[in-house]
């Protein structure tokens, strides 16, 4: 059997993005290139009407000419929203608000990428599985993405549930290295998640944000590098990703806002055997 070909996902930083009509930001998402998997659209709520307006219209279909999937990112406290019933009929309108709001909103997106990086408690659990579930249902008949992105903090009960209903299960990997991935792939989610469904990421230096030391002191001698020729003991792995893609090249440690032309993206994509 042919071995399959392993992904580049890309979480960009929606408020970063020049389409927000920032003379201060520097790089747009329309500009990823094409090797590039999955893009992921990550907002923190500082984005314009301006950037939501051109994402539909121009944005996705640009990436869409490069063969580039672009997925919405959720947090998971919206799948657990208490201004909804703890009921059949509650779970189901909770489901379709949040599909609403974060996929038919916009048109083109190929899926939505939960972000879960706290445990939870038994009715938060339930009620997440129950709403996943109402979602996978809809992305699946429509022919979308539906994944999962965790840190070690994720709720790896719901995630063992979930696991049939997902596309992929992405671990923010960020300051590590292969091999305590390897121990908490093996401690977390071996005894349920195919191998072929996990992707492992890293972090590009954020501006005035937490240095993870991924992208030092070279591409070559990276640990971004090292993810991407690393295969897991259990096979071969989906793939990789990595956050604040925007900043794709920028030094640890620099916070000024510039242009990238991706090459990082592009040679680790390369590199991935």
């Amino acid at each position: 059997m042919a071995e399959h070909k392993q992904l580049m996902a890309c979480y960009f930083r929606s408020w970063r993005d020049t389409t927000n009509d920032s003379a201060e930001n520097q790089a747009c998402m329309a500009e990823l290139p094409e090797e590039v998997d999955i893009a992921f659209v990550f907002p923190n709520g500082e984005e314009t009407s301006g950037f939501w307006e051109k994402l539909g219209a121009e944005v996705i279909p640009c990436l869409h000419g490069k063969g580039i999937r672009v997925v919405r990112t959720v947090f998971i406290d919206e799948l657990i929203n208490p201004k909804f019933a703890d009921t059949e009929e509650g779970y189901q309108a909770l489901a379709d608000h949040v599909l609403e709001r974060f996929l038919l909103s916009t048109p083109g997106l190929d899926g939505l990428d939960v972000d879960l990086e706290k445990n939870l408690n038994d009715a938060q659990r339930k009620k997440a599985h129950a709403v996943s579930l109402h979602l996978s249902s809809y992305l699946k008949k429509h022919g979308k993405l539906f994944i999962y992105d965790t840190s070690e903090l994720g709720d790896v009960e719901l995630l063992r549930s979930l696991e049939p209903s997902l596309d992929y299960l992405l671990l923010q990997a960020y300051g590590q290295n292969p091999e305590r991935v390897q121990a908490h792939f093996d401690r977390l989610y071996a005894s349920f998640l195919p191998i072929e469904k996990f992707m492992v990421g890293f972090s590009f230096y954020e501006e005035r944000g937490q240095p993870w030391w991924d992208t030092t002191p070279s591409l070559e001698a990276s640990t971004a590098c090292k993810y991407a020729m690393w295969q897991p003991t259990q096979g071969r792995k989906a793939g990789m990703f990595s956050y604040a893609t925007d900043r794709d090249g920028v030094k640890e440690g620099s916070d000024a806002l510039q242009p990238t032309r991706y090459e990082w993206t592009r040679q680790l994509k390369r590199m991935m055997r």
